[in-house]
């Protein structure tokens, strides 16, 4: 699917609905023959009942009775057959659109820029790509079989009715176009109640999947049952609302059901009753437009039923669009190619994340291929920033980023972040083997190389003493590593990649001492042949570094060796003796 405007997002429904149904022609052409047969056999069965009032029984011919019998009983089970034919089909074709939908979804998301999963909580991404998607198979499998025989149903009920009597045919045409017009500016009035409960689901699944990361913070500070409040009152919120849509939904099908339908029946028998007194119209042409009426009515209901849930449906699509349709992150696969063979250079960097609320003020400084950088700061000077910037996941306001001399923003991101290996503070690791956790999933990293990396990164002996080494699978989060274990995997997965660009954002803010020693000894020899860049609060691990950009407020206030910083920059020494206060007391 191609990202779409706000107007098509919010009118185009049906482009999108016919779009996916071209793509599986194959199931849904014999799906709409069959559901045109089942409609045929419905019209048939009354049709039958009206000769045997009018032909068999005046004529006592016992043969004839039995032919139409037997005839009424064959339509009735090819009928059976057919529609158990139609839902398999029918299903077949909505599980197809719905995986489709699904990867087209989940291609989607993954193109999306970094900040927007920062906006959107997990949950709520995870009610559009399963319960909406849910919702909008049922348009297409059950909803539109039911919407397609009663439609043609009604079509044919018209048909033969005006063959036979255009008036009442007339009749019955303009009050079943009264009572669907009705139904569909009632459903169209509260499509925004639809909407809104959807939002409402979105929310609750959104806290119950924050609740549960949280698990052990909430357990641990007593705030479970604060948890189920705040979940509660949401679902109160959600219940509310459905109870309401729910009211208002049964009071009209029930007034159409119960009310209308009898009247119209009524009006039927009271209109052309008399003329089979007077010899006018036989007793089997009156049954078949009361049969044809019960029958009319309803379709009437089910269209209307069907209504109902396909404007839930449309608020699961709508939803779907609104998200397909939000713009990809720029210079995907195309762009030109990344090479690092000089330098990498900030060229009057401005950046924000929110208006003129500067994260990174004019920030200007080169690093030369090969080297070692590090960039230390106070909290919330902009060093983190500063790599989600070298890896494409936001974009500077003013001034420019050049990787040998060109923009990064005229750089396929895709291509450029292959030549990054990137660990952070707190490195994701997936359910799934340790080999893959540090391959992901690249064949063309062997085996081999993956145990060297860890070899590496002094991390293979706790992998050896899993249950199956490398083939153990990891928990949630690699729950069954330490926090020093993760990020040594998260070393040898950067290792693994061989990229010519290291860019380390904390890595060692949340190790002990003994994974620290490893971390710098894996920094050794990560950092040959490579250019490295390191963020880092505790300094450590950059001490040995090429140079050193202190940062304060967003702004580059010195750059240097960490001797000549130590020596000239004042709020530099006193970041280091607080760390290293043992050196402070030998000075004295």
């Amino acid at each position: 699917m191609q990202p779409m405007t706000k107007k098509s997002v919010q009118n185009d429904y049906l482009h999108t609905i016919l779009g996916y149904l071209s793509r599986y022609r194959m199931l849904a052409l014999p799906g709409l023959a069959v559901m045109a047969l089942i409609a045929l056999g419905q019209l048939a069965g009354p049709y039958i009942l009206k000769q045997i009032i009018d032909v068999a029984v005046p004529k006592e011919d016992t043969g004839l009775l039995l032919a139409y019998a037997f005839a009424f009983l064959g339509i009735v089970s090819v009928t059976g057959l057919l529609s158990y034919v139609g839902m398999m089909l029918l299903a077949r074709l909505g599980l197809s659109i719905v995986t489709l939908i699904k990867q087209d979804l989940f291609s989607h998301l993954l193109k999306l820029p970094i900040s927007f999963f920062d906006k959107h909580p997990v949950g709520e991404l995870m009610s559009r790509t399963e319960t909406d998607t849910e919702r909008v198979r049922d348009m297409f499998s059950n909803l539109g079989a039911n919407l397609i025989v009663n439609v043609l149903t009604m079509i044919g009920i018209f048909g033969v009715t005006f063959a036979l009597v255009p008036r009442l045919a007339l009749i019955m045409a303009g009050v079943s176009v009264l009572l669907l017009t009705v139904l569909i500016v009632f459903f169209s009035k509260i499509f925004s109640m639809y909407e809104k409960a959807r939002s409402f689901y979105a929310a609750i699944v959104a806290k119950v999947t924050e609740f549960i990361q949280g698990i052990e913070v909430l357990k641990a500070y007593g705030r479970t049952g604060w948890a189920e409040t705040e979940l509660d009152a949401a679902a109160k919120q959600r219940v509310s609302l459905e109870v309401r849509i729910s009211l208002i939904e049964y009071t009209m099908m029930s007034v159409l059901e119960s009310l209308i339908g009898p009247l119209f029946i009524v009006a039927l028998l009271l209109l052309y009753a008399p003329k089979v007194l007077t010899g006018t119209m036989t007793l089997g042409m009156v049954l078949l437009f009361v049969e044809y009426g019960a029958r009319l009515l309803r379709p009437i209901a089910e269209i209307a039923e069907s209504l109902r849930s396909l404007q839930q449906a449309r608020t699961s699509l709508s939803r779907i669009r609104k998200l397909m349709a939000i713009a990809e992150e720029p210079n995907r696969g195309v762009g030109k190619a990344p090479s690092l063979d000089r330098e990498i250079r900030f060229d009057h960097v401005w950046f924000a994340y929110e208006g003129d609320e500067w994260v990174l003020r004019d920030l200007s400084f080169v690093i030369p291929k090969g080297s070692f950088a590090a960039i230390v700061g106070a909290s919330g000077s902009g060093k983190s920033t500063i790599i989600s910037l070298l890896c494409g996941f936001a974009h500077p306001q003013k001034g420019h980023i050049l990787i040998d001399g060109v923009p990064l923003d005229e750089i396929d991101i895709v291509a450029w972040r292959k030549h990054i290996g990137l660990v952070l503070q707190e490195s994701f690791l997936f359910p799934v083997s340790v080999l893959e956790n540090t391959r992901l999933y690249h064949e063309e990293i062997s085996e081999a190389k993956v145990r060297e990396a860890i070899s590496v990164v002094h991390v293979d002996g706790a992998i050896e003493a899993l249950p199956e080494g490398l083939a153990t699978n990891l928990w949630e989060r690699g729950a069954n590593l330490s926090s020093g274990e993760r990020q040594l995997v998260s070393f040898a997965r950067a290792l693994a990649a061989n990229p010519k660009l290291i860019l380390l954002d904390e890595a060692t803010s949340n190790v002990d001492m003994t994974t620290e020693k490893r971390i710098k000894e894996s920094m050794d020899v990560l950092r040959k042949g490579r250019t490295m860049i390191v963020v880092a609060h505790r300094l450590s691990s950059v001490l040995s570094a090429d140079r050193i950009f202190f940062l304060s407020g967003g702004r580059l206030i010195a750059q240097g060796t960490h001797e000549s910083l130590y020596q000239n920059l004042p709020a530099y020494r006193l970041l280091v003796d607080q760390q290293f206060p043992a050196k402070k007391r030998a000075r004295a």
